[in-house]
Order: structure tokens, then C-alpha cells, then sequence
């Protein structure tokens, strides 16, 4: 997770817990479990969906760099039957917030991951959680996850950046042709390739 924020907690609930905590006798208040919420966000992984009724040139831009991206379409509810057998995966969409005036509840360990930062809204994400031990132990976390997932059953349609060149569309064309040709009937450009109606 690139944003800093991300799995952290907000002033108020941070300064809710110290305050907590002190009352039990912890010297340090938050301070005593503040490695630990930082140990829970280097040991989390998770898969970042855009949610969206049309196509965002914004995420074109920002994920798909100078022409050289896909974008792999599905429904929200597609994504939740395709992790039915997954139950350790956790889904929902993020919520955008004031980290100064936001508080989450005690002690729900979904929430620090499933918020954001206001700046970030532009993103409209879905999410999908995997929490590698409990407690995190990330040193010995592997890099990378990944979960079965059939694209011939899940997914609708592929998309090809807009702003790539011909020879782009054709190499993912012949990339899928001979991995899943089964797949190809759902290639197509981006809908904001199409030519204007002058």
C-alpha cells in the first residue's frame, strides 16, 4: 500500500484507545499496541478493484502508465462468488475520510485497510483482504499472494488502453489467443477509443 495512511488509524480513535488504555495502567497508552497495528499493515494483502459505471481516464492514466495497460471487467457481486471458497478473503468497498476527525470502532481489524484518505475518492475502490497470521508476522510473509481465479467464468469483458498503439492491442491479442482463446470474443478496445461523431 502506497499511501502511508492506509492501515493506519485515525487521531480520534488512536487518541480514544490511549486514553483506554491508560486507565488499565499501560504507561504508554497507544504507544503499547502501535507496533503492532503497524506489524497487521506490512502483513496485509490486498487487491485493488476500480468500481465504476463508465471508464475513468483518471485510472487509465495513473494505472495503466503511457499506453500500456488492460483492464479486466466484472460485476461486484461476479467478484464475491469468485472468492465463495476463499474465506479467509475479505471484500467490501473503501471508504473515504478526515483521518483527524474520523473514528473507527474498537477493536475491528477490517477497518484501518478498508478506509482511505478523501484525496484518494477518485479511485471508487473495491477491495479484497488477506491477513498473512495472526499475530502479523511479516518477516515471514511471502511477497505475494495469489488466489485461482477463472477469467473464462468471472470475467466480462477486457479492455485495451485507450491511449496504446495498434501493435499493443495486437500483442495482448495474441497473448490471449494462445493462453485462452476461449477468451478472445472478449477483447476489445476501451470506449473512449471511438471515434467522434464529426
Amino acid at each position: 500500500m502506497a499511501d502511508p495512511y492506509e492501515g493506519s488509524t485515525t487521531r480520534r480513535t488512536a487518541a480514544g484507545i490511549d486514553r483506554f488504555m491508560k486507565t488499565l495502567g499501560a504507561e504508554r497508552g497507544y504507544h503499547e499496541i502501535s507496533e503492532f497495528v503497524r506489524k497487521a499493515r506490512e502483513a496485509t494483502y490486498v487487491s485493488c478493484w476500480h468500481a465504476n459505471e463508465h471508464e475513468s481516464e483518471a485510472m487509465w492514466r495513473l494505472y495503466g502508465g503511457q499506453g500500456g495497460g488492460v483492464a479486466v471487467q466484472t460485476t461486484y457481486k461476479r467478484l464475491v462468488e469468485s472468492l465463495r471458497d476463499h474465506y479467509d478473503t475479505y471484500v467490501g468497498m473503501v471508504s473515504y475520510i478526515d483521518y483527524e476527525t474520523a473514528s473507527f470502532p474498537d477493536a475491528n481489524a477490517y477497518y484501518p485497510v478498508m478506509h482511505k484518505r478523501m484525496s484518494f475518492a477518485h479511485e471508487r475502490e473495491v477491495r479484497l483482504v488477506w491477513y498473512w497470521g495472526s499475530p502479523p508476522e511479516p518477516d515471514k510473509a511471502p511477497a505475494h499472494l495469489s488466489i485461482a481465479w477463472d477469467p473464462s467464468v468471472h470475467c466480462e469483458c477486457i479492455h485495451v488502453d485507450p491511449y496504446a498503439p495498434e501493435y499493443y492491442f495486437d500483442a495482448v491479442k495474441a497473448m490471449i489467443g494462445a493462453i485462452r482463446p476461449d477468451m478472445l470474443a472478449r477483447l476489445q478496445w476501451s470506449q473512449m477509443k471511438a471515434d467522434p461523431y464529426f
